[in-house]
């Protein structure tokens, strides 16, 4: 069974979908890590600058994704982990600058059909909870169960100025909300699998719920549904 959660940047999808594949025992699938990982490969190992990654070469985007150098796994007890060529990467795809270029290469066609065939790929014949932006509407249309987890950009440029203050980074309020807003913009209005509620999706507004509130309904969702 395939279960999808949707939604903007810093809406909490990917703590909650961790957090539920755990509960479940299922696999989890970071869709955005490898988004990152993607990113960060073009930029350091085939050199583009930032304005080349709005149009990657397709022969350069199959290179970084072939099975032989781009691994992706994960693993209960130790969360998931990217290797390229053999060399775990993970730790390095949180930078804030690698996540904007992630946002930029998801806006290219051609990124958004290779990285959907690998995500077909490492989902086949398993358990899986996944989460991105275009997950239960592009991705896996037919997912048993399918959430949208939102809130506020206000709610979310907050949560995401204080996650910088945790890794040291001093982040003003009005910068938070801009860039939110920025990535609220560019997901909303890509001409590629734009950021929408997927049909037959659960809203949930998270603005003034704990984590485990959000796990706990959706687990009742679940539950309904007749999932496990």
């Amino acid at each position: 069974m395939i279960i999808t959660i949707d939604g903007p940047s810093i809406s909490g999808k990917t703590s909650i979908a961790r957090m539920l594949a755990q509960h479940l025992g299922y696999d989890y699938l970071a869709s955005g890590l490898l988004f990152r990982g993607l990113a960060y490969i073009l930029v350091h190992q085939f050199n583009y600058h930032e304005s080349q990654l709005y149009h990657p070469q397709l022969v350069d985007v199959q290179a970084a994704l072939s099975p032989s150098n781009f691994n992706y796994m994960y693993c209960r007890q130790k969360g998931e982990r990217l290797l390229w060529k053999g060399k775990d990467i993970t730790a390095v795809l949180s930078d804030p600058l690698i996540g904007k270029y992630a946002s930029i290469i998801g806006t290219n066609q051609d990124v958004r059909i290779e990285l959907a065939q690998l995500q077909h790929t490492l989902a086949e014949g398993k358990n899986v909870v996944t989460d991105g932006r275009d997950a239960g509407s592009v991705i896996f249309p037919h997912a048993l169960i399918k959430f949208f987890l939102t809130a506020s950009s206000e709610v979310r440029a907050n949560r995401w100025q204080k996650k910088q203050e945790l890794i040291g980074r001093d982040i003003p309020y009005e910068q938070a909300l801009n860039e939110i807003n920025e990535l609220d913009e560019r997901d909303a209005n890509r001409r590629v699998a734009p950021l929408r509620i997927p049909d037959g999706a659960i809203v949930i507004d998270s603005y003034d719920l704990s984590q485990e509130q959000v796990l706990a309904t959706l687990l009742h969702e679940i539950q309904k549904k007749g999932g496990r």
